[in-house]
């Protein structure tokens, strides 16, 4: 193998690695922006506080 085809190889190696790690910081990026918003559903979701709720259950449904 020649020097010149050696070095272009190298060259899309290091193209598709850096494609593939902007991929991946994308990916974090939405992932924590996504727990981000369930932790603020879960702070304003009201805790439900009725002894007798979810004690029977309907098995004729």
């Amino acid at each position: 193998m020649d020097i010149q085809a050696l070095s272009m190889d190298m060259a899309q190696d290091r193209l598709l690695e850096a494609a593939g790690l902007q991929v991946q910081k994308m990916a974090l990026g939405d992932a924590k922006e996504q727990g981000a918003a369930l932790m603020k559903l879960m702070d304003s979701a009201s805790v439900i506080t009725d002894p007798a709720m979810g004690n029977k259950i309907d098995i004729l449904a």
